[in-house]
């Protein structure tokens, strides 16, 4: 079942709900013994003799989505839906377990379909709310989403799925009077205090976000039974949920073990002392703030780091552009009056003009994307673009009307094979490569 919905498969098997035929009663058997497969062979035979009996279907629904048999299990409990009687106490639980089949088929927006179909049978239905609430928070609706895990909560306090929704979803889950006394928890305000400051929290949102990120297990791990005094706060202890909880002191802790290791990290990959603080993520953020602690930005580079995915630039060093930035910045220009050109088009502009590629992106708005020999070139087009930036595309449409405009393969581009024309040679640089005087 998916990450943040317990499904509460109470199949009928296990309520003994089913015909007391030899076959029902062994299938129920094995479906105790947690022999999903046994039970599923049997209540094969049972469907094969009561083919048009609900509760067989319910309870072959409720197995072959035990084994991840989703297509098979929505296919029973549908038949179920077709075959039960109108005043059956079962189409909120055929409904709610049809919704977490659909959740198992990425298929978000029919899932909240069904749950809301299984509440309007059923309004207590625990997995129901907890579901319809897991495909508001998924479509957007964070707020209605609170609200749904906590009529869950009041139905039934030991849900665990609906509490670790919530917890994930601070602050925003918590009432003014719950964030006062999870600020004064974590000591992140006095325990006298009656109010709290944005900056408060932002302070517990960085601290929500590290423990989402197991920094409890983190320290527990790294200190053992020398962790230090203050730095977790357990709440509800003793009790099946329990809640371990970081506190200003531990994150601080956590920032200062961490700094330390990626200090240890970036010079392990040959990184000089000097360049270490200098470092920053692919916008230009610091990795480290003037006290040498990892920044939230930081924090990011050094975890995606570790991944293997390098998210840090030496101090000059430019980042480089994925595909998808790339495709991006292409259709930008393209909507600016742009047009793309080959490599060996722009080469006849470099060679034509005498214009280095340098002085063409800078002095006439030519534009490049990417590096090596996947970089791609544009030139402005616009038809009421004036000299000198109309050059280089006076200069493509004559490539094109020498070569065709298809006939652009990977042959190099040489001065001698046009000649000079009628025109004569277009001076737009000098002999370095710079714009001159036309």
């Amino acid at each position: 079942m998916k990450k943040y919905i317990i499904c509460t498969l109470t199949i009928l098997l296990v309520n003994g709900l089913l015909f007391a035929q030899a076959c029902l009663e062994t299938s129920r058997k094995f479906f105790n013994a947690k022999d999903h497969i046994s039970a599923e062979h049997a209540l094969e035979k049972c469907s094969k003799k009561e083919r048009a009996t609900p509760n067989v279907q319910i309870s072959m629904g409720g197995v072959k989505f035990l084994l991840a048999k989703y297509d098979e299990a929505e296919k029973y409990f549908n038949t179920a839906l077709k075959t039960m009687p109108k005043n059956s106490p079962y189409f909120a639980y055929v409904y709610s377990n049809l919704g977490d089949i659909a959740i198992q088929k990425k298929q978000i927006n029919k899932a909240k379909d069904y749950y809301k179909k299984s509440l309007e049978y059923q309004p207590e239905d625990i997995n129901s709310l907890v579901g319809y609430g897991y495909t508001l928070e998924k479509t957007g609706n964070k707020n209605s989403a609170i609200t749904y895990y906590k009529k869950a909560l009041d139905i039934d306090f030991s849900n665990l799925a609906a509490r670790k929704n919530l917890i994930r979803l601070e602050p925003d889950s918590l009432s003014d009077k719950e964030k006062l006394e999870a600020l004064k928890n974590r000591n992140i305000i006095a325990p006298e205090s009656e109010t709290f400051t944005e900056e408060d929290l932002s302070t517990l949102k960085k601290i929500l976000k590290a423990e989402r990120g197991s920094a409890v297990d983190y320290l527990s791990l790294k200190f053992g039974v020398t962790l230090p005094e203050g730095v977790i706060f357990e709440r509800n202890p003793n009790t099946f949920y329990a809640r371990k909880m970081l506190t200003l002191k531990g994150y601080n802790l956590l920032i200062e073990k961490l700094s330390s290791e990626a200090k240890e990290f970036f010079l392990s990959k040959n990184i000089v002392a000097s360049d270490l603080f200098l470092l920053t993520d692919f916008n230009g953020k610091p990795v480290f703030n003037s006290k040498g602690l990892l920044t939230e930005e930081g924090l990011m580079a050094y975890n995606k780091s570790l991944k293997g995915n390098k998210s840090y630039l030496l101090p000059g060093e430019k980042p480089a552009v994925t595909k998808e930035k790339e495709d991006e910045i292409a259709k930008q220009y393209l909507a600016k009056g742009y047009e793309e050109v080959s490599r060996l088009e722009f080469q006849y502009i470099e060679d034509e003009s005498l214009c280095s590629e340098k002085t063409l992106v800078e002095s006439l708005k030519c534009r490049t994307v990417g590096d090596g020999g996947d970089k791609r070139y544009f030139v402005l087009s616009k038809e009421d673009t004036q000299i000198p930036y109309s050059i280089p595309y006076m200069l493509v449409e004559e490539y094109r009307e020498l070569h065709g405009k298809h006939n652009q393969d990977n042959v190099p581009v040489y001065r001698s094979t046009f000649g000079e024309k009628q025109r004569g040679i277009l001076t737009l640089c000098n002999e370095k490569g710079e714009l001159a005087i036309l």
